[in-house]
């Protein structure tokens, strides 16, 4: 794999404001860095919310781990076969091939950052 130096990022910055979160029937996703965005082939990272009673598709990414930080709410998280409750300042590793989805189980908005280590993040959706 090849790693990303300074000078073969094309940005550096990536304010909230100038990129387009991508929205689906349980929220919503914007993503802050990726090969796309920064010319990084060794990170994504983005802020993920989750709607309250809502849950993610089933899923999971072929080429990479997956890191999320829950800032706020409360997220029952599912890997394989086991289930995890998750609130604000919990974090989850989930390893490249595993099975994962995440439900809001709380009133508000789950908001959280989820990271890859890969600027290109593979996902196959499995329900």
């Amino acid at each position: 794999m090849q790693q990303s130096s300074p000078s073969q990022l094309t940005r550096y910055v990536v304010r909230t404001g100038d990129v387009e979160a991508k929205t689906f029937d349980w929220g919503h996703i914007t993503w802050l860095d990726n090969a796309e965005l920064t010319g990084s082939e060794t990170l994504t990272v983005g802020i993920v919310v989750i709607e309250p009673g809502k849950s993610n598709p089933e899923h999971y990414h072929p080429n990479c781990d997956e890191t999320l930080l829950l800032l706020e709410g409360e997220l029952v998280h599912t890997v394989g076969d086991e289930s995890y409750t998750l609130g604000a300042g919990d974090l989850i590793h989930i390893p490249a091939g595993v099975r994962h989805r995440a439900t809001n189980t709380g009133n508000a908005p789950a908001k959280m950052v989820v990271s890859y280590n890969t600027g290109r993040r593979g996902f196959v959706s499995v329900s």
